[in-house]
C-alpha cells in the first residue's frame, strides 16, 4: 500500500482529488431533502447517454456476462463527460435502482488509485474509506499489475495506461467472503488520472480498513444539539473542522474528515442530528451523513417541500446562509428520520452557513466556497427533554414560591386572628354563594356536564366540620379550632426568550391548632395545591405543566404582649410534575420540603382616627424557604430547585362593629418583597387589600394582592385571591353543621370504591369522550389529555385504575348534617344529605350515622350515582368502626 499511496504525488491524481473534493468528497447529514427516491433530474442542454449494450438486468437473468457489462461501462466512462452537468447525470443514473447500469447485485464501484472508494452505486456511505489491501492487492494483479509496477508515480502510470488498454479481468480473494467479481480500469479524459471499475463485486464493511480518525474536539457535539444556540456552535465549529482538513493539503487527512463528519458513534453525528455540505463553486451537494445515497454528487436541485407549505426547502436553507456573515436559521416542517410514524409534519429549525478557503493543487490555488447546515426536529427526544427540564427550571420556582405562600398566608392569617379573640359560630360559604347550587352556577358550571375547574369557586370559599361531636361537653375537643382557607392566584410571564406561560394556582388549607395558656399557639395544617401554566418555548412549541403537591405543616405562634406576635412553620410535601404536549407526555414525582417565619407588630390604634371603629397601622415581615426535589422519569431529569420569598409589608385596618354585634374589618397593605433562588428572581412593589368579618364564633377574611412590578422581569406578571375561615363548633356536637372538600388525586373512601368498581362500562382513561366537543383547557378531551398518571396498572375489568382505584379528577364532596342525641343516651344521631361531582360524574347521597360515647360509630346510607359514560344506579352500604 506504501507504493500504491506513492501515486497519490501525480499532478493528474490530485486534480481527479480536486474533482471528488468539488464534487462528492464533503458531507450532508440527516437532510432537509425528500427521503423517496426519484428520478434523476436532466439539466438542459443534456442529452441521455445510451444504454450499455450489456445492462445490469441481463447480468442478473443470465443472459450477459459480468465482464461484458464491465467493459460496456469503461467504454461509455472512459469517454469522458463534456460538462460537470452530463458528469453528473451520468453519476446519478448509475446509482439509480432500475436503470441499465444498476440492478440487484450488479451495479459499479468506482475507485481511486489509492484504493479509496470513489463512487459506490449502492453505498455512498462507504465513499473515502480504504479497501483491504488483500482485496486491492488482487484486483492489481487482475490487471496485469504488479507491485514493482508502482515503485514510482511515472512506471505506475505507465502501468495504468497499459491496463487500461487491456479488457481487465476477474479477481477473487479466498478466505474473504464476497471479495469477487471483475475489474477494469481507464483514464480519465477530463482529468487524465486512472480510475478502477469494479462489477459485480458487493462490497461492504468487512472489505474495508480501519483508519485512525482525527474527530476534532468540538464543544458542542451533535448529542448536544437542541437549541438554537448549541445548533449555531455546532455547525461554526463542523464548518471550521471541514475547512481546515480540506485546505491542509493532506488528501488521506481529508477522506479521513469525511468519514469522521458521517460515523453514527462519533461527535459529529447522533440520532436525526447531521451535518449537510452543499457547494457553490460546482452547486452541488458534496456531503450528506445521513442520506448519502439520496444526495452526494447530486445537483442542488430542490426536490424536498416543507410539510406544511409546500415550499422547496432548499432556497431557503441557501438564503437563510446568505442573510449574515454568520448565517442564518430557517424553520420548516418536514418528516423526522427518527419518527417511525413517517408524518411529514413535524416542526424542524435549521442553521446554515458559508465559508471559504482555499486549496493549492499541483501549484495552482483553487477557492473553496461551501455551505455546512444542520438542524434540529423539536419532536426529538433530547429537544423534548431539554424543552421540559427548562420549563422546570424556569417555571416549577414561581410555582413552588407561590404554593408556598399560599401556606404562609394562611398560617399567618389563622395566627392573626387567633390573637385577635374573634369569636366564632357555624356558616356555609362557597364562593360567596350560601348554597351549593348557587355557587355551581354562579359559576356557570352545571352538575349535569360532569366536569367542572374550580379555580375559581374555591377563591374565597370555607368549610367547616363539627368538632367533639360525641357530646362530652367542653373536654379535649373544646379546645381546638379547625380552620380552612382557598387560595387563588395567577401567575404570567411574556418572556418568549427563555419560556412564555400564563397559569394558575389554587390551594386549599385545612388546620387545626389549639391554645396553650394566653400566649402560645401550636397547631397543623395540611395544604392540597394544583398549579398549572400554559407555556410557549421559543420556538413556539405550546405545552401545559401541571404540579400538583400535598403537604404537612407544622406551626406555631407567640403572642408578645399587646402589639407584636411571632410566628414560625415547616412543611413536608409530596406530588408530582406532569408535561402534556401534542407529541408526548411525561410525569415524575416530586418531594417539597420549607421553612418559614414571619412577625406582626402593631404600630398605632387609635379609635379616633376614623369615626365608627378602631383603626390600626401593623408592620408584617415573613420570610419562607423552599426547597423542591424533582426525582426524574424518562425525559425529566433529576433536579434540586431552591426557592425564596420576603415580604415586608405595612398593612392599615379598620374595625366596625355592626348593629347585629359583628364586626367588618376592612384593610390595605403595600409593602415590597424579593423571591431569591432559581428560577425568575429579584424584588417589587406588592399591594394588596382584604375584607374581615366575624361573628360569635365565626371568622371569615377575604384577601386579593397584586404584584404592582419586578425588577428584573418587567414581563412577570401575579395577582392572587383567597379567602380564610375559623370555626369552632358547638362542644355538644347538635345541630345543623356542613362540610364541603374538593380533592385531587387518589384519595377515595369505602363508599367511593364502591361506586368505582361499579363503572365496568365506563372507558379507560385516556379513550376519547363520547362528546368530543367537550374541552378542559382548551384541549379536546382525548388521548393523552385526560391520561391516567397515577401510576397504578390500569384495570380491564373496571376500565379504572386497578387494585388503587385512583383517579385525578378534581373532585368535590359536600355533606349537610343535622346532629341530635338519640334516645335512651345511645349518644348522637346523625342524618345526612351529599352530593358528589368530578371526574365525569355526579352522585347524591343519603345516610344515617350514630356514634356513642364509648366511639363505636356505625351507619346506613343509600345513594344514586351516574356519569356522562354510564346510566344511573343505585348502591345500598351498611358500616361500622369500633375502636378498642
Amino acid at each position: 500500500m506504501t507504493k500504491v499511496r506513492a501515486l497519490l504525488g501525480w499532478a493528474p491524481i490530485i486534480h481527479l482529488v480536486r474533482l471528488l473534493a468539488l464534487a462528492g468528497l464533503f458531507f450532508v447529514a440527516q437532510p432537509a431533502l425528500a427521503q423517496t427516491q426519484e428520478a434523476c433530474p436532466l439539466a438542459p442542454g443534456v442529452t441521455p447517454p445510451p444504454d450499455p449494450a450489456v445492462t445490469a438486468q441481463q447480468v442478473e437473468n443470465g443472459s450477459g456476462s459480468l465482464m461484458d457489462f464491465a467493459l460496456a461501462a469503461k467504454s461509455q466512462f472512459s469517454q469522458g463527460t463534456a460538462t460537470l452537468s452530463e458528469a453528473f447525470y451520468i453519476g446519478c443514473i448509475i446509482r439509480q435502482e432500475g436503470s441499465a447500469w444498476r440492478s440487484g447485485s450488479t451495479y459499479l464501484v468506482q475507485l481511486t488509485a489509492d484504493s479509496r472508494i470513489f463512487v459506490h452505486a449502492q453505498n455512498m456511505a462507504l465513499s473515502g474509506r480504504l479497501l483491504n489491501p488483500l482485496i486491492y492487492g488482487a484486483i492489481l494483479r487482475a490487471l496485469g499489475i504488479s507491485p514493482a509496477d508502482l515503485a514510482n508515480p511515472r512506471t505506475a502510470l505507465a502501468a495504468f495506461a497499459a491496463a487500461a488498454a487491456g479488457n481487465g479481468g476477474a479477481f477473487n480473494v479466498p478466505g474473504i467472503p464476497g471479495a469477487s467479481g471483475y475489474v477494469v480500469t481507464y483514464i480519465s479524459a477530463n482529468f487524465g488520472a486512472p480510475v478502477l471499475m469494479l462489477a459485480g463485486f458487493e462490497i461492504n464493511e468487512s472489505h474495508l480498513i480501519q483508519e485512525d480518525i482525527d474527530y476534532g474536539d468540538p464543544t458542542v457535539t451533535a448529542r448536544d444539539v437542541v437549541d438554537r444556540e448549541t445548533l449555531k456552535a455546532f455547525v461554526t465549529q463542523a464548518g471550521e473542522f471541514f475547512r481546515e482538513h480540506q485546505t491542509s493539503g493532506d488528501l488521506a487527512a481529508s477522506s479521513r474528515a469525511r468519514i469522521a463528519l458521517r460515523d453514527p458513534n462519533g461527535p459529529w453525528r447522533h440520532g436525526s442530528v447531521y451535518l449537510y455540505v452543499l457547494d457553490l463553486t460546482t452547486n452541488i451537494v458534496l456531503f450528506h451523513g445521513a442520506f448519502p445515497d439520496r444526495f452526494e454528487l447530486r445537483p442542488l436541485v430542490g426536490i424536498a417541500r416543507d410539510g406544511r407549505t409546500g415550499e422547496l426547502i432548499l432556497p431557503q436553507v441557501l438564503a437563510a446562509a446568505a442573510s449574515s456573515p454568520e448565517g442564518g436559521f430557517v424553520r420548516y416542517y418536514y418528516e423526522d428520520p427518527g419518527d417511525d410514524t413517517d408524518s411529514p409534519d413535524v416542526p424542524k429549525v435549521g442553521y446554515a452557513r458559508e465559508f471559504s478557503g482555499q486549496i493549492n493543487v499541483a501549484g495552482r490555488v483553487l477557492p473553496l466556497r461551501f455551505v455546512v447546515g444542520s438542524g434540529f426536529y423539536l419532536s426529538s427526544p433530547e429537544v423534548v427533554a431539554a424543552r421540559q427540564n427548562k420549563i422546570i427550571e424556569t417555571v416549577l420556582p414561581q410555582i413552588m414560591r407561590t404554593m408556598t405562600a399560599s401556606t404562609v398566608d394562611a398560617i399567618s392569617e389563622r395566627i392573626q386572628q387567633a390573637s385577635s379573640g374573634a369569636s366564632r359560630t357555624p356558616a356555609f360559604s362557597l364562593g360567596g354563594a350560601s348554597t351549593l347550587s348557587d355557587a355551581l352556577m354562579a359559576n356557570g358550571m352545571a352538575l349535569g356536564n360532569g366536569m367542572s375547574d374550580f379555580n375559581y369557586l374555591l377563591a374565597g370559599s370555607s368549610f367547616n366540620l363539627p368538632l367533639n361531636a360525641n357530646g362530652s361537653g367542653n373536654g379535649a375537643l373544646g379546645n381546638l379550632t379547625l380552620w380552612g382557607n382557598a387560595d387563588y392566584r395567577n401567575l404570567s410571564d411574556d418572556n418568549l426568550q427563555v419560556a412564555a406561560y400564563d397559569g394558575d394556582v389554587v390551594s386549599a388549607n385545612l388546620g387545626i391548632d389549639s391554645q396553650f395558656g394566653g400566649n402560645l399557639l401550636g397547631g397543623v395544617s395540611l395544604t392540597l395545591a394544583r398549579g398549572t401554566v400554559d407555556y410557549t418555548d421559543p420556538e413556539l412549541v405550546t405545552g401545559e405543566f401541571t404540579t400538583t403537591l400535598s403537604s404537612i405543616n407544622p406551626y406555631v405562634g407567640w403572642q408578645l404582649g399587646e402589639s407584636a406576635s411571632l410566628w414560625a412553620a415547616a412543611g413536608y410535601g409530596w406530588g408530582e410534575v406532569e408535561f402534556e404536549e401534542s407529541t408526548n407526555s411525561q410525569a415524575s414525582n416530586m418531594t417539597q420540603t420549607m421553612v418559614a417565619a414571619g412577625v406582626n407588630m402593631s404600630l398605632m390604634s387609635s379609635e379616633e382616627l376614623i369615626a365608627g371603629g378602631a383603626t390600626s397601622l401593623k408592620l408584617k415581615g415573613e420570610t419562607a424557604f423552599t426547597r423542591a426535589d424533582v426525582e426524574g422519569a424518562g425525559s425529566i431529569r433529576a433536579t434540586k430547585l431552591d426557592a425564596s420569598r420576603s415580604r415586608l409589608m405595612f398593612e392599615g385596618s379598620h374595625v366596625r362593629t355592626l348593629a347585629s354585634d359583628a364586626t367588618l374589618t376592612p384593610s390595605i397593605e403595600v409593602g415590597m418583597r424579593y423571591d431569591g433562588g432559581d428560577g425568575e428572581t429579584g424584588g417589587g412593589l406588592e399591594v394588596g387589600a382584604g375584607l374581615g368579618y366575624s361573628s360569635g364564633r365565626l371568622a371569615v377574611k377575604v384577601n386579593a394582592s397584586t404584584l404592582v412590578n419586578h425588577s428584573q422581569a418587567d414581563e412577570y406578571e401575579e395577582w392572587s385571591v383567597s379567602g380564610m375561615v375559623a370555626y369552632q363548633p358547638r362542644s355538644d356536637g347538635r345541630g345543623l353543621s356542613m362540610t364541603l372538600g374538593s380533592s385531587w388525586g387518589a384519595a377515595h373512601s369505602v363508599a367511593q370504591s364502591t361506586w368505582l368498581r361499579r363503572d365496568a362500562r365506563a372507558p379507560a382513561w385516556g379513550q376519547p369522550l363520547a362528546n368530543p366537543a367537550q374541552r378542559f383547557r382548551g384541549t379536546a378531551l382525548a388521548g393523552p389529555a385526560r391520561r391516567y398518571q397515577g401510576g397504578a396498572p390500569m384495570n380491564p375489568e373496571h376500565g379504572f385504575p386497578g387494585a388503587a382505584l385512583m383517579s385525578p379528577a378534581q373532585r368535590v364532596r359536600a355533606e349537610v348534617r343535622y346532629g341530635l342525641n338519640a334516645p335512651n343516651g345511645l349518644g348522637l344521631w346523625s342524618p345526612y344529605l351529599g352530593a358528589d361531582t368530578g371526574g365525569g360524574y355526579r352522585a347524591l347521597r343519603l345516610g344515617l350515622r350514630l356514634r356513642s360515647d364509648t366511639g363505636l360509630e356505625a351507619g346506613l346510607e343509600v345513594g344514586r350515582r351516574e356519569g356522562m359514560y354510564l346510566p344511573a344506579h343505585q348502591a345500598i352500604e351498611l358500616r361500622g368502626r369500633m375502636p378498642w
